[in-house]
């Protein structure tokens, strides 16, 4: 669970299931100076009849900065426990607090559904809107329906890559060719099971951060010769890829790029390690 804090304050770490995602680091930022317009005013937008749950962040938002991510479910506010709290209530209770803006605590709802299409190739499911992007009609019987996909659910992420936009998320499907797809989803309808008392704010110093970041970069080039071998062209795309997204970090144009690169089953697995 991670705390986005108060006004130039220290924004701390979250904790998934999937484990530590995002960095802490101190960031002095120009905001509101009251929650009169809370989220929208920090850069994130709710949905839920209860619980809460973020739908959408703007990028380079203080939201953004701190590390709230779509599919984070709110579970308190200031210290008060806001699981059961319907987005119009959430909100209204943040507007009357203080604390600008309030410190809420969140976790990670996004699971992680794998589809392997039919024998004519389709998914059995159609999506729509952007920011985020909401399965319109799924077939009960069909691939993506019997692995518990739903009308109503949000799709977050495309084979591990976060989505916002409705284009990229299709062009992203429609390259799996025939391949299994796992999809990121946040499901409103299905209760969310109670929080584990090992959840807890996480901090990190600047060390141990790079420390972190350094053994994921071995991780990764150890996965890439693994996987790519002496496709030595392939390698100089991928790479070219992610030096651009570095310096640009656009994931929309990573997530459109990627699956034109990666084109195998076996290629396929470098995917998730992209992060």
């Amino acid at each position: 669970m991670r705390r986005f804090l108060s006004r130039k304050g220290r924004f701390s770490l979250r904790q998934s299931k999937s484990g530590t995602r995002s960095a802490s680091k101190d960031f002095y930022l120009g905001l509101p100076a009251t929650n009169q317009n809370w989220p929208e005013a920090f850069g994130f937008r709710l949905g839920g009849t209860g619980p809460s749950y973020i739908l959408s962040v703007v990028e380079g938002s203080s939201a953004y900065l701190a590390g709230l991510q779509p599919g984070d479910q709110v579970v308190d506010i200031e210290g008060q426990d806001v699981t059961n709290l319907s987005t119009p209530a959430l909100v209204a209770l943040a507007q009357t607090l203080k604390t600008v803006p309030p410190s809420i605590g969140v976790v990670s709802r996004i699971e992680q559904i794998d589809v392997t299409p039919g024998p004519d190739g389709r998914f059995g499911f159609t999506i729509i809107g952007d920011c985020p992007l909401m399965v319109e009609d799924c077939m009960p019987n069909g691939p993506a329906g019997r692995n518990g996909l739903k009308a109503g659910d949000y799709v977050m992420e495309v084979n591990g890559i976060p989505v916002k936009h409705h284009e990229t998320a299709a062009a992203m499907i429609k390259a799996a060719q025939g391949r299994p797809l796992r999809l990121g989803v946040l499901s409103m309808a299905r209760r969310p099971k109670r929080l584990s008392s090992s959840m807890r704010v996480l901090s990190q110093s600047g060390d141990s951060i790079r420390e972190s970041r350094a053994h994921k970069a071995m991780e990764f080039n150890k996965k890439v010769e693994e996987v790519l071998g002496e496709e030595l062209d392939v390698k100089e795309q991928l790479f070219e890829v992610l030096k651009r997204y570095a310096a640009e970090r656009d994931v929309e144009s990573l997530a459109e790029a990627l699956p034109d690169i990666l084109i195998t089953e076996e290629h396929q697995q470098l995917i998730d390690n992209v992060r």
